[in-house]
């Protein structure tokens, strides 16, 4: 694999290791190597064109799905459909790692342009505000919805 297709990228604090892009696959899925330092937490999402499956290496994960927290741990996975309101978090204060699946490819392109690539000596911390944004920016291009909370359960009826 070249160096352009193992691309290193950092969004919402999480270091996400690029290891297939959609291009590689054909548009069918994008796969990542991700990373939390045990203190991260995305914000509140849904995804209207792809989906996710995670499976977790080592250390846990928390997933929130419709406001119902999951907590996985190595060897354990989780599908995270389309249209569904979900939050990835790790506030272990343990390191994390997991695989991210995202079908069809889009995700790769949204964590482009939404992160952004980590640099030689780059200490990853919590979310700076202008990262924030710049993940608010590109959300909407690639059909995910940023919410401020969980939908009210009769919202989905």
């Amino acid at each position: 694999m070249s160096d352009i297709d193992s691309k290193v990228f950092v969004l919402a604090g999480i270091v996400m290791k690029r290891l297939l892009s959609g291009e590689q696959t054909t548009g069918q899925f994008c796969l990542f190597e991700n990373r939390s330092d045990g203190n991260t937490r995305t914000p509140i999402h849904v995804h209207a064109k792809d989906d996710e499956t995670l499976y977790i290496i080592e250390g846990e994960l928390t997933a929130v799905l419709e406001g119902q927290p999951r907590r996985l741990t190595a060897g354990e996975s989780i599908f995270l459909p389309r249209g569904i309101p979900h939050q990835l978090m790790n506030m272990s204060g343990n390191p994390g790692r997991y695989i991210l699946i995202g079908s069809p490819a889009l995700f790769d392109r949204f964590v482009e342009e939404g992160g952004h690539e980590l640099q030689p000596d780059e200490v990853v911390g919590p979310t700076a505000p202008e990262e924030m944004e710049r993940l608010r920016e590109a959300s909407p291009r690639f059909g995910i919805t940023l919410l401020p909370d969980w939908p009210s359960p009769s919202s989905h009826a």
